[in-house]
């Protein structure tokens, strides 16, 4: 029998332990579905987390067909769907145009979600003003006229997964060979792989929720990032995110606020949340991607506890009742967080709280052991087994200013920060 259509379909479960759009769910009174991997949900039961009212094994959560044909055997009748995870991000939004179900229509009946490159196509022919990097898709012409220091990554990746550091064409080469010996989360072949000229400088994030095409930035955060080294292959690095310092997005520079206008405009997105990254260049904002959903790496719980916005909120609030989010009045404060994999980092962030600084430690539960999985799922996990374990917590720090917050939090992750 289908069930009466107030339910919320998630595609994708979060990594990061949060589950934002199920306690949104819940406190409205619909129904929760969870659309996952049959290997990933056994993983998330292992990993000890919340719940959703009905959990859907689906062999291929990118495929939205295959989606909305489990849906709909499950009686299913979704009023909402909304995208946990980067990779499920495209499938997400046709799902939501074929079961006829919001963000659809007013996220904007031509859009569709672009991968890396795509969005940095849109901006070229956009004819806006925004700085980006010079790129090509590996193995064209326009690739071989790059200079470097380069970034490559895969043009549909997602947490980090595949973005490495090369400095000549023999690392690129080495670079472009282990990402196609990857596969995406889920075990799927990425689509195409890029590069770009490196841009040095301070790295931004903006979280925002957009609505009748208009920005409303919720916060601004600063990045901590180190480069690990890749194994087996000498002189490869990749990216990894340390940290992040947030603060109220009304202190965005008037130059950030446009580059998110002309993000939303030059995508064709009307409604919805959305994170962009930037580089802070010495001719201004760089930008490096977009993100049509929300962040990962627990910033939900950052930017609501750095500016008091409740992210998911704002989003079923624009996509159900149709208004603007509310933005909560600017907070002179920021709060950091690290995360922490070693118990030496959480022991440390210890000492700053006896010390009397405003800091928090949160352990996290460890990680089941590997073999705890059979080999089909630990293949089908293989991503999510390099990227999103090691964690032991996290030590969060509320201070004045990011200035001060950073100062605190850097030498805890000193030995692992770049620059």
């Amino acid at each position: 029998m289908t069930h009466q259509a107030d339910d919320f379909v998630q595609l994708g479960a979060t990594r990061d332990g949060l589950d934002p759009y199920l306690d949104c769910a819940r406190r409205r009174g619909m129904r929760a579905v969870l659309v996952e991997t049959p290997a990933y949900l056994r993983w998330r039961r292992m990993l000890g987390r919340a719940s959703f009212d009905l959990e859907l094994p689906v062999e291929q959560p990118q495929d939205p067909a295959e989606v909305a044909t489990a849906l709909a055997e499950a009686g299913v009748a979704p009023r909402l769907v909304l995208s946990g995870f980067e990779r499920y991000v495209y499938a997400g939004f046709e799902l939501a145009r074929v079961v006829r179900a919001a963000p659809w229509p007013y996220v904007g009946e031509r859009f569709r979600p672009l991968d890396k490159h795509q969005q940095r196509e849109a901006l070229r022919r956009s004819g806006t003003e925004v700085h980006q990097p010079r790129f090509a898709l590996v193995g064209t012409d326009e690739a071989a006229e790059l200079d470097y220091p380069q970034v490559v990554k895969p043009s549909d990746g997602g947490g980090g997964l595949g973005v490495l550091l090369v400095d000549d064409p023999h690392q690129r080469q080495c670079a472009v060979e282990l990402i196609q010996g990857m596969r995406n989360y889920g075990g799927g072949e990425f689509v195409s792989v890029i590069a770009e000229e490196f841009v040095k400088g301070p790295e931004l994030s903006l979280q925002g929720v957009a609505h009748d095409g208009r920005p409303y930035l919720l916060s601004v955060c600063e990045k901590l990032t180190t480069l690990e080294e890749v194994p087996g292959v000498p002189g490869l690095s990749g990216f990894r995110e340390v940290g992040h310092l947030a603060r109220h997005g009304s202190t965005a520079d008037g130059g950030l606020l446009e580059l998110a206008e002309q993000c939303l405009h030059a995508a064709g997105y009307q409604e919805g949340p959305f994170h962009v990254d930037v580089i802070q260049g010495q001719a201004g904002p760089v930008f490096v991607e977009m993100g049509f959903r929300l962040s990962g790496g627990a910033l939900v719980a950052l930017v609501e506890r750095a500016t008091g916005a409740r992210w998911a909120e704002a989003v079923f609030a624009v996509h159900l009742d149709r208004r603007p989010p509310a933005v909560p009045p600017a907070r002179e404060r920021a709060v950091g967080q690290i995360t922490a994999v070693s118990q030496e980092e959480l022991t440390a962030g210890a000492e700053l709280a006896r010390a009397g600084h405003d800091v928090e430690v949160v352990r996290a539960a460890p990680f089941p052991p590997g073999d705890a999985l059979d080999a089909a799922d630990r293949q089908v996990l293989a991503s999510d087994l390099s990227r999103h374990t090691g964690s032991v917590g996290r030590v969060l720090v509320t201070a004045a200013n990011c200035s001060e917050a950073q100062a605190l939090l850097r030498p805890l992750v000193a030995t692992r920060l770049r620059g």
